[in-house]
């Protein structure tokens, strides 16, 4: 009874440090301490009176009443909230995590006992505060343009919710960004590749909500169809920033952790739950076609990850290896999730198969069911068939770097093997092309050409005889790949098990 009371203490006592987490107080007292904070807030407010004083001087000289002004101010407000919210607030949220993530500044990363999850959770929810503050101050602006007439507070709400789900998402992939291990003038490209992308990205947030304050989302709320396909946008907005936070906790863990479970644990969720919404929306709409949107965006998750479990080291630390399963079935299991580049090479070549077959097990269904035009059809084909030898290549691309680099170069940091993956891509690649302007025989049509070995040259084709021969190819090289690395991967698959004894380090006698 005592250890059961024990143990419910302990699990209150854990909730309540996760609702007071250390790292959103500091962080908010830090920023409300900070002028940057203050000073955009009390620029921002002086911006929407300002514009709002212009709307309200300006239409009191026309001679008769503007029924859209509460619109126009609407519209105006919403751009002034997307500016000033994604471009300042990720921008200060990114630039204080890489601050602490300096070698230089051992700060709350590097001392604190907080685990690398709630220092990431930290982090986001003092972002979201810091949004929320922002929209809180633009609230009563907005509401007041519903007096006006020309929008209507469902839709006001609306688009402010919607836009306070994509300023959360940018501030994880901020922090995502911050985390990455990269020297200070990668870093400092970093910030202004995200200022230059920033722009795109407001400018598609103020189209869409402009296009959903004309369209009227208050008469469309009645219709289920309205519900589900915010909800869709929501679950795969809400789903790109859990991807971002699970790759920030892996940044900022210790190197002994097992970094590699929760990123495989929550990609394989999110694929499995996005092979099921995309399955609902084929149902719904009929177009099997859709399918391949969710392929298409785990095909890229997996290049990704396929560079990444390459360069992950042999040897597991001994924290990893005390975690391991003991009976064979949850052993065999965790091979696919634990840290190792032969399970996380596994646990890809798993995922693209089953995302293969189960598109084309979709696909095969609904031409079954439903007459597929011809063009639609050959259109589909191709696009599986390019896939195919795509993640062919790609895995003999990973294989054969796996191999040089653990043959001629074992001392190196395994960082390199997906170094030499890309540049084996790349160099293969490039060398026809070379050669060919050199020859001065380059042209669209060259480039275009049979080039066995280059996986570029399988987006161009479009032959299906020469898809044929890259297929073949891709295949043989990978047999070949697969047996030169088949007695390193019977080696990891061995030596994957939990450790039976530990051996301490002998204690040495006191000095005389």
């Amino acid at each position: 009874m005592n250890a059961q009371l024990f143990r419910l203490k302990s699990h209150l006592a854990g909730w309540r440090e996760w609702e007071m987490n250390p790292i959103v107080i500091k962080e908010l007292r830090q920023g409300v301490r900070s002028w940057s904070v203050t000073g955009m807030l009390m620029l921002f407010l002086v911006v929407l009176f300002v514009a709002s004083l212009g709307f309200l001087i300006t239409s009191s000289f026309d001679a008769t009443a503007n029924l859209g002004l509460g619109g126009t101010m609407f519209s105006c407000f919403v751009i002034i909230l997307a500016v000033a919210s994604m471009f300042f607030i990720p921008l200060y949220t990114g630039v204080r995590v890489a601050g602490e993530r300096a070698e230089n500044n051992m700060d709350l990363l590097y001392v604190t006992t907080l685990s690398p999850t709630r220092i990431i959770l930290g982090k986001f929810l003092c972002s979201a505060y810091i949004v929320l503050l922002f929209f809180s101050a633009c609230m009563p602006f907005m509401a007041f343009t519903n007096l006006l007439r020309g929008v209507d507070l469902p839709t006001v709400f609306f688009i402010l919710a919607f836009l306070f789900l994509f300023v959360c998402a940018a501030n994880m992939v901020a922090i995502f960004l911050a985390c990455l291990p990269l020297s200070r003038p990668f870093k400092f490209l970093f910030v202004l590749y995200g200022i230059f992308q920033s722009f795109f990205v407001i400018g598609s947030l103020v189209a869409l909500s402009l296009e959903l304050l004309r369209s009227g989302v208050g008469a469309k709320m009645a219709e289920p169809y309205f519900w589900v396909t915010s909800t869709t946008v929501a679950a795969v907005v809400v789903a790109g920033a859990g991807l971002f936070f699970v790759l920030s906790v892996a940044l900022i863990s210790p190197p002994s952790a097992n970094r590699a479970l929760g990123v495989r644990a929550y990609i394989t969720a999110a694929w499995l739950a996005g092979g099921l919404l995309t399955l609902y929306w084929v149902w719904r709409q009929s177009e099997a076609r859709l399918i391949m949107v969710w392929q298409t965006v785990t095909y890229i998750l997996m290049f990704c990850a396929l560079l990444n479990v390459i360069s992950n080291a042999d040897r597991l630390s001994l924290r990893v290896r005390r975690a391991i399963p003991q009976p064979a079935p949850g052993r065999a299991l965790a091979f696919f999730f634990f840290n190792g580049a032969a399970g996380g090479l596994c646990w890809v070549a798993a995922l693209v198969a089953l995302t293969l077959l189960g598109g084309n097990a979709v696909l095969e269904v609904k031409k079954w069911m439903v007459t597929v035009p011809g063009g639609a059809d050959s259109g589909i084909d191709l696009f599986l068939s390019e896939m195919r030898i795509t993640f062919l290549y790609a895995f003999s691309y990973a294989l054969t770097a796996l191999f040089i680099h653990r043959k001629f170069l074992p001392t190196r940091s395994p960082k390199l093997a997906g170094l030499l993956a890309l540049l084996l891509a790349g160099g293969w690649a490039m060398a026809p092309g070379i050669f060919l302007f050199f020859a001065n025989r380059l042209s669209r049509k060259s480039i275009e050409g049979l080039q066995l070995g280059n996986v570029f040259n399988v987006l161009y084709t479009r032959d299906p005889s020469e898809l044929v021969w890259h297929l073949y190819f891709a295949l043989g090289w990978l047999v070949i790949a697969i047996f030169l690395n088949l007695g390193w991967f019977r080696q990891q698959a061995g030596q994957f098990r939990r450790p039976t004894e530990i051996t301490l380090p002998p204690v040495l006698p006191p000095a005389s």
